[in-house]
């Protein structure tokens, strides 16, 4: 709807170039005025106004006059087109409003802003030493929604992961387990695996603690033991690459597992083990063509002092890699292997730096689609007042969240009179839970940092992913009650009360809502609307009685604007990567 009136105003615009009124297009925005100024408002009016050299109020009425004549010439849909202090007001026919609501019911028109447009996007990527934690699963439940919107948006998305499967962090690990695993195994201890690997890798560090001296840059006998393991996997040593390949199959069968429970999925993954080498012969092709300079101890580096930043180290002195080698060669082969118009990695706000050096880095080496590569930072998870144990050191995993979350969703479900799910909703429960976590991490900003208050994001009232749950589910019930079958009913029933009208038009703007999220990479302005929805709901349903409503006809119009609302917030919550389950 939202498409087709601005097709109108752009039609008066050209008409307006076309006769030389105005030089240029105009910049103009078409919003949602207060209740009784329309479905729509555009300031069209005053943008123009001063290169005119008209009073906007009078522009305004010929712009009007303008737009009703080029809608009766094309679908004639607008009931009128007011001014109103120089602003433009579009009312749309309430017959049409209700057809256009109805139509949400078996598909909503999402402008497919991504038609023949192909991105890579990037996220997850852990490290292989230890579990997934709390911000993680920021990242995966950030990817995974702006993928879902993005494509929801007509584009083609590669949906991309690089498995960190090299490198000192696994050495750690590895070395740890050489030195006390004594054989042990995650079946043997009754570990879930990418746990069982994790505790290794905490160990270093709390051994590696007890070595330190305060204030010394100087290796503690640990890091450099663990250094030499990693020149010995990167020599091919037989025993090294025996360990490593056993340490890192027990992490992919853990996360895999968390993975399943997230609904996170990829169409390609790569490993670092695969692309260290490959990065390595780019660098010193980059150290033969000028672009990287030797320095006197046999590193190789990049000097970027002149754009702001600092000198980068791309080769140890030893002639090992360092994890930003293998980015320069990972993006140059996603780059050949995909031919995306953009590619983009969402990652921690920490790791900003590293990938405005990459960029620079692509700049250097003149890649042509430097330009079109970006980086989406999220700020840091941290737990508000709860305080929770954690399998593995200070970070608290994705599955200790997860399995907190559920306990207090049991405990939820206990304390309401509202959900009348039990204990035994074994499946239910997870869905709930899942819905208290994204929706819990998605409703902010992603360069907000997060305090996550687990009982506050699994309440069945305010801003939570249940209470959206629930308002949908109240849905479900009330067409299940009225035992309308809704597939063979049809109605000229117009919308009376003001509550029902105002959810109707603001039903309307779900599709501009679903572009704006896809466009900014902003799952936030989704959940807001989602919010905003589950409440107009709420109170159309406490101010007017569907199923007692005066006639007939009059309670099949409002049970298909419920539905058409059940449609909506199944296709948003979905887009979150969130269950819409039908009973509560």
């Amino acid at each position: 709807m939202k498409s087709y009136i601005l097709g109108l105003i752009n039609k008066v615009v050209e008409e307006l170039l076309s006769t030389g009124t105005i030089s240029s297009v105009p910049v103009f925005d078409l919003s949602e005025p207060k209740i009784g100024l329309g479905d729509y408002a555009c300031n069209l009016a005053f943008i123009l106004a001063k290169e005119i050299k008209s009073n906007p109020n009078d522009l305004a009425k010929d712009l009007a006059e303008k737009i009703i004549a080029a809608d009766k010439a094309d679908k004639n849909i607008l009931a009128e087109v007011q001014s109103a202090g120089g602003f433009i007001n579009i009312f749309i026919k309430p017959e049409i409003l209700i057809k256009e609501i109805n139509s949400f019911q078996k598909e909503i028109p999402l402008e497919q802003l991504g038609v023949d447009k192909k991105i890579v996007f990037e996220y997850s990527s852990p490290n292989t030493n230890k579990p997934l934690h709390i911000g993680h699963t920021r990242n995966d439940v950030y990817g995974k929604s702006c993928i879902n919107l993005l494509r929801a948006c007509g584009y083609d998305v590669i949906s991309c992961e690089v498995i960190n499967d090299r490198g000192i962090h696994i050495m750690k690990s590895m070395l740890m387990y050489q030195k006390y695993g004594e054989g042990q195994t995650p079946e043997s201890t009754s570990t879930k695996p990418d746990h069982f690997v994790g505790k290794y890798y905490v160990m270093f560090g709390q051994k590696n603690s007890e070595l330190a001296v305060a204030g010394s840059d100087v290796p503690t006998a640990l890091e450099i033991e663990a250094q030499d393991l990693l020149k010995k996997w990167e020599d091919g040593d037989e025993e090294t690459r025996k360990l490593w390949k056993q340490m890192n199959e027990w992490f992919f069968e853990g996360v895999k597992e968390t993975y399943k429970k997230e609904g996170t999925t990829f169409d390609h993954v790569d490993y670092e083990s695969d692309l260290y080498a490959k990065g390595k012969e780019i660098v010193q092709q980059g150290v033969a063509d000028g672009v990287f300079t030797t320095e006197d101890d046999g590193s190789v580096s990049v000097d970027l002092t002149d754009k702001g930043l600092d000198k980068k180290y791309l080769l140890r002195k030893d002639g090992t890699t360092i994890y930003i080698t293998q980015d320069i060669y990972l993006w140059s082969l996603r780059a050949k292997t995909f031919n995306a118009d953009e590619q983009i990695v969402t990652t921690s706000a920490e790791q900003s730096y590293h990938f405005k050096v990459l960029k620079e880095i692509f700049a250097l080496m003149k890649y042509p689609w430097a330009p079109n590569f970006k980086h989406l930072p999220y700020e840091h998870v941290n737990l508000g007042k709860d305080k929770m144990s954690s399998r593995a050191g200070n970070a608290v995993s994705a599955d200790d969240l997860l399995e907190e979350v559920k306990k207090r969703v049991l405990k939820t479900m206990a304390d309401s009179q509202k959900i009348k799910a039990s204990a035994d909703d074994v499946e239910l429960i997870e869905e709930i839970a899942f819905a208290a976590i994204k929706y819990g991490y998605l409703k902010y900003d992603s360069n907000t940092k997060i305090y996550f208050d687990i009982d506050e994001t699994v309440a069945i009232e305010g801003n939570t992913g249940p209470y959206i749950q629930y308002a949908n589910a109240r849905i479900k019930s009330i067409i299940t009650k009225s035992g309308v079958d809704m597939g063979s009913v049809k109605s000229a029933a117009l919308l009376k009360e003001q509550a029902e009208i105002v959810l109707a038009k603001f039903l309307l703007h779900y599709p501009e809502v679903v572009a704006n999220a896809a466009k900014e990479f902003k799952p936030s302005l989704l959940c807001a609307y989602l919010y905003e929805l589950a409440a107009k709901f709420n109170t159309m349903y406490d101010q007017v009685s569907v199923l007692n409503s005066e006639s007939e006809e009059l309670k099949i119009v409002r049970l298909n604007l419920l539905v058409s609302a059940s449609a909506v917030f199944v296709h948003g919550l979905d887009l979150l990567g969130i269950k819409a389950p039908k009973v509560l």
